[in-house]
């Protein structure tokens, strides 16, 4: 430990003596760097992978991409003054030097890294607990195994009362992004989850009754069925909100933003609502990634989602800025080219994660309720958001492991549907770009078509498993379980949201002020009633407007130099060593 805490304090004094006219400093850097990681990988090897590997791998991630960005940027400064882009990444670097430091330093022994705690295992944690009070587990078939007596029972009630605390909290967290029409729902799920842990934890103490360990092991199971049907239900919501958010990567895109404070300087409204939508969508992502995460096979699946959530988290409070800076046109092109890189990043890792079944059954639900919205009034802008969805799930078979499961299907009947797919896709495309020339009912037979080979392609991926993934009705939940809750219940006040943790950087992410009607509304509250949302399904949480500005730059000519030459590695000796970092990084320590 003491040798690679040597390491790190070499690789700052380097960073602290860095100088824009002299390129072998960046050398040396990089040297150091892939002396640790070889120090830290036998390390791992030894030790076995733990959570201070994750912290590691991610750190070592955020450097070697700003360390390409700092060879770009010294590319065009050549011999100028530091830039604003060059200090930016500059200083995420040493943000995540000290991070390691603090990791490999006597005083961070238990506190560095805090245990995961996903989605994911506290559900498992919190149905393992449930299971010793019924017969559902294969260990504990057996009731003379079930806890008999108040001391035994008593203990497990509070380790499942905490479970559920953080179940919820990260539920609510969701929540706050989810979309409209799956926000009630999620409500209606948490409140019951919370009715029926609050009656569990009544039976517990009630030990004088005669019926208790029959009443004990009733109220686990229908507790036991509340927490699969919330993990249900956000699973499902998940992969709607997935698609949403790689629509709205398109629609409220920087390059959109740039052009409207371009073009609209006395409209401070119209940017400002576009990038209040750009805000809330990075918040969607964000809490799709830590879902991902735990969903993630491995580890560096794990690394690289985090990696990208930690480059939003870090362009939060400085890209929008530099696009209201104006003049400064260079530092924004240097950051819109790195967040497209993490977004695309960030896509395809997500892309690799997510169940093919799952998204094409989504997809189909989300296909059917717009052709049948359609019917009944016809919206030509629908549908192009219909083909758009249809077309994420082309660059999710793009992907070699998701095309392999379509060959492997019987007869390879799901590369054949696929195919079919594709070229009615193409035919709705082509009758949409001329829709003023057809019938409504002529274009929507094309997409009919198009519901019925996707149903097809969808059952060839997993024939028997329909009734695994029947859709949850939302219709019982909401009538049945909105009634006769007290005011704790409806409005989640005593649960931390997991919204308020950071990924790797401290930011003031998460401090903005909320766009809502009332502001006295606690941040974690979820009122349903009094939620306003716009026609897309955004809602406009944060104070959206940025008050940090940079110095103005007048570099406007620079612009095309950085495209040719941020790729290419003449002048600077470091590409070799950086590509065995990457190696090493991107083995993840998986010895």
């Amino acid at each position: 430990m003491e040798v690679l805490r040597k390491k790190l304090e070499a690789c700052l004094l380097i960073l602290n003596r860095n100088n824009a006219a002299n390129t072998n400093w960046l050398n040396d850097l990089c040297a150091v760097l892939l002396e640790f990681a070889t120090l830290a990988h036998s390390s791992f090897c030894s030790q076995g992978q733990s959570e201070c590997s994750e912290l590691v791998c991610l750190c070592l991630s955020q450097i070697m991409i700003c360390i390409r960005q700092v060879e770009s940027t010294m590319k065009l400064e050549c011999g100028t003054s530091i830039s604003v882009s060059h200090q930016y990444f500059l200083d995420r670097i040493r943000w995540c030097l000290k991070r390691l430091m603090h990791l490999y330093s006597g005083e961070s022994s238990g506190e560095a890294v805090a245990p995961e705690r996903s989605f994911l295992k506290l559900v498992d944690g919190a149905l393992d607990c449930l299971a010793q009070f019924t017969s559902h587990s294969e260990e504990n078939n057996d009731i003379s195994n079930c806890p008999k007596t108040p001391q035994q029972v008593l203990p497990l009630s509070q380790k499942l009362r905490a479970n559920i605390d953080l179940i919820l909290g990260q539920s609510l967290g969701f929540a706050n992004v989810a979309l409209s029409q799956d926000k009630r729902a999620l409500s209606a799920l948490c409140q019951k989850v919370i009715r029926e842990c609050n009656a569990f934890q009544e039976e517990c103490k009630e030990s004088s009754s005669a019926n208790y360990l029959s009443t004990l092991k009733l109220r686990a199971m229908t507790m036991d069925q509340a927490i699969y049907q919330l993990e249900d239900f956000i699973n499902d919501a998940l992969l709607r909100l997935v698609f949403t958010c790689f629509l709205d990567f398109e629609k409220f895109s920087v390059d959109k933003i740039r052009a409207l404070l371009r073009n609209s300087p006395d409209n401070d409204d119209l940017a400002d609502e576009c990038i209040a939508d750009f805000d809330v969508n990075i918040d969607r992502a964000t809490q799709i990634g830590i879902f991902a995460i735990s969903f993630a096979p491995n580890l560096k699946m794990k690394t690289i989602m985090r990696s990208c959530l930690a480059s939003f988290e870090s362009l939060d409070t400085t890209l929008i800025p530099s696009l209201q800076a104006h003049g400064s046109d260079l530092h924004s092109d240097i950051l819109e080219q790195h967040f497209n890189e993490e977004v695309a990043k960030f896509k395809a890792t997500l892309q690799e994660i997510i169940d093919s079944r799952a998204l094409l059954g989504c997809c189909l639900e989300i296909l059917t309720s717009g052709i049948s919205a359609t019917e009944k009034l016809f919206d030509k802008q629908r549908l192009e958001d219909l083909i758009q969805i249809s077309l994420l799930l082309v660059e999710h078979f793009q992907l070699e492991v998701n095309r392999k499961g379509l060959s492997e299907t019987q007869n390879q009947l799901g590369e054949e549907y696929y195919q079919q797919f594709i070229r009615v896709l193409r035919e709705c495309k082509a009758i949409l770009m001329c829709a003023s020339q057809v019938e409504p009912q002529r274009i929507l037979k094309r997409f009919k078509i198009l519901r019925t080979i996707l149903r097809k392609l969808h059952g060839s991926l997993g024939a028997g498993k329909q009734e695994e993934e029947l859709p949850i009705l939302l219709a019982p939940l909401l009538v049945d379980d909105t009634k006769g809750l007290n005011e704790d219940e409806t409005n989640f006040s005593g649960f931390k949201t997991a919204r308020g943790g950071s990924i790797l950087y401290d930011t003031e992410r998460r401090n903005r002020v909320t766009r809502r009607t009332d502001n006295k509304l606690p941040t974690n509250t979820l009122d349903i009633k009094s939620e306003k949302a716009k026609p897309n399904g955004n809602v406009l949480r944060r104070e959206s407007l940025r008050t940090v500005m940079f110095k103005r730059q007048n570099i406007a000519e620079s612009r095309k130099l950085y495209t040719s030459m941020s790729n290419q590695s003449t002048d600077l000796q470091i590409t070799d060593i950086l590509d065995q970092l990457t190696g090493m990084s991107n083995g993840y320590f998986e010895c």
